[in-house]
């Protein structure tokens, strides 16, 4: 499933910055996965962007990280655990 970052900005709109960025699935754009409504036009980035620094909402980031399990590409941290 694809993902997206998308903008919230606060009472201020766009000229006020982002107040945070949600998570959404690339098939509805217009809600966070924390139910929160998203601006059509607002502002997007990849979903490789979320954990890089950007204030995420925390609600999207728990539901997103059940859905995209983190594996690093070589696996070598995994090897041989049981636990």
């Amino acid at each position: 499933m694809a993902h997206l970052l998308r903008a919230e900005y606060g009472p201020s709109g766009p000229a006020g910055g982002v107040a945070r960025w949600h998570v959404v699935r690339a098939a509805d754009p217009s809600r966070g996965m924390c139910g929160a409504e998203i601006a059509s036009d607002a502002e997007s980035r990849p979903e490789e962007a979320w954990g890089t620094g950007l204030h995420c909402c925390q609600q999207c980031g728990s539901l997103y990280l059940h859905e995209v399990p983190f594996l690093r590409s070589d696996h070598s941290d995994h090897a041989g655990r049981t636990r």
